[in-house]
């Protein structure tokens, strides 16, 4: 492969590889660029200029170029003002710079990540008759069907905008947002779509673990039923939805359980005063940011994984309980019934149906019989349906590896 592609520069608007948001999240970008790096590949990568500056950042296959951070200095923007304005502003600041260092690098390919960078790369890469490609981590609600007319639009808008410039290649994730209906529904050329599973790091199936060990070592408590969830704690998760039907399930089965969750995040003072207004806070657990490499131990400590959030259910926490041998109650939304399975790997929930999380939470929580079925099937689907990181990485090079030779073999 090196022999065709030898020189990325990537634009990102995270501004570390290393840690997304509150210090968690799925180490996607990390893995993609280390396997680059493995194959003898140069990086460059356009971040937001960090806190700390980039000293002592890069190494002998990854440079780092730092733009104005505008997400930070667009911080005293009314909200909505600065969802609006922020794809503009976006563009205006990275477009020449972006130009500039890839007529210094001269890369074999220009890539973006997520589609705030879609217009920049599109325009250079054009100008300078580079392949092109951009890396979609979903698409947010850009496939969400029933939306009303100004919340498509609101929703959506800044994705439309961007989907008017085209690059060569869109590699897609599948985390239950549909992206390549929507992308095609939106005038992208299928040709042109490549989309992918999220990577699982599927060693975590055969992990052996000490629940009591692990439960002690959480804080968590022994003899209870635990429901567990992982996310960052942001208003699309909906995990306040997760809380009112705790407080709702029935006894004895609410005497048994304890909700666990995971991560961090700005809804964390909101949904620790809801948790003591609901009367369930003696039997719920913050466990805040969590290194990517305890979450199987956390999984598989726990019984069973909620999964509420307002966009998508197969995103990658709900597959890696899964994994850990975890059914999964989840709201019904979008891609979810691709992998919760009703009756099979989960419990599938109307979305939003408090009342029915209700049910089916405290259903499992008082079946031992039940939950353990359930959990085996999760484990055996996600066994056969799920790709390791290995594989998706690799196929994800070989799509560059190709959009790299149709320059070098033009």
């Amino acid at each position: 492969m090196a022999d065709r592609l030898q020189r990325v520069l990537i634009l990102s608007i995270w501004e570390d590889v290393w840690s997304l948001g509150e210090g968690g999240g799925v180490p996607d970008e990390l893995l993609f660029i280390r396997a680059l790096n493995e194959r003898g590949i140069e990086v460059h990568q356009m971040i937001p200029e960090p806190r700390g500056g980039l000293e002592g950042r890069g190494a002998t296959d990854l440079v780092y170029h730092a733009y104005p951070n505008i997400f930070r200095r667009a911080g005293f923007l009314p909200k909505k003002a600065r969802r609006l304005l922020l794809p503009y502003i976006y563009t205006g600041t990275v477009l020449e710079r972006l130009r500039r260092l890839a007529r210094a690098t001269a890369p074999d390919l220009l890539m973006g990540f997520s589609h705030y960078s879609i217009e920049p790369v599109s325009v250079v890469a054009r100008e300078l008759d580079l392949p092109s490609a951009v890396k979609l981590f979903g698409v947010m609600y850009l496939g969400r069907a029933g939306l009303s007319r100004a919340r498509d639009w609101w929703q959506n808008f800044d994705q439309r905008r961007a989907l008017r410039h085209p690059v060569d290649r869109y590699i897609v994730l599948n985390d239950g947002t549909m992206g390549d209906r929507a992308l095609a529904a939106n005038g992208i050329d299928p040709g042109r779509i490549s989309f992918l599973p999220n990577g699982m790091d599927m060693t975590w199936a055969s992990l052996p673990v000490d629940r009591e060990k692990q439960r002690h070592a959480f804080g968590l408590p022994s003899g209870r039923v635990l429901i567990c969830t992982v996310s960052r704690l942001v208003p699309l998760k909906r995990i306040e939805l997760l809380f009112e039907a705790a407080a709702r399930i029935e006894a004895p089965a609410r005497g048994r359980i304890s909700v666990v969750v995971g991560g961090d995040g700005p809804e964390r003072p909101r949904l620790e005063a809801l948790a003591r207004r609901l009367g369930i806070e003696r039997n719920t657990y913050f466990l805040g940011s969590l290194a990517y490499r305890d979450i199987p131990f956390l999984l598989k400590s726990c019984d069973l994984f909620a999964a509420t959030s307002d966009l998508t259910n197969m995103s990658m926490p709900p597959c890696e309980a899964m994994l850990c041998g975890l059914p999964v109650v989840a709201f019904d939304v979008a891609g979810t019934s691709e992998i919760v399975r009703d009756g099979e790997t989960g419990l599938l929930v109307p979305y939003g149906d408090t009342d029915g999380l209700a049910r089916a939470l405290g259903r499992l929580a008082v079946d031992d019989e039940l939950r353990m079925l359930l959990g085996a099937g999760a484990a055996r689907f996600a066994a056969s349906h799920f790709m390791s990181w290995e594989d998706r990485i690799e196929a994800e090079l070989e799509i560059l590896d190709g959009l790299a030779r149709t320059r070098t073999d033009d």
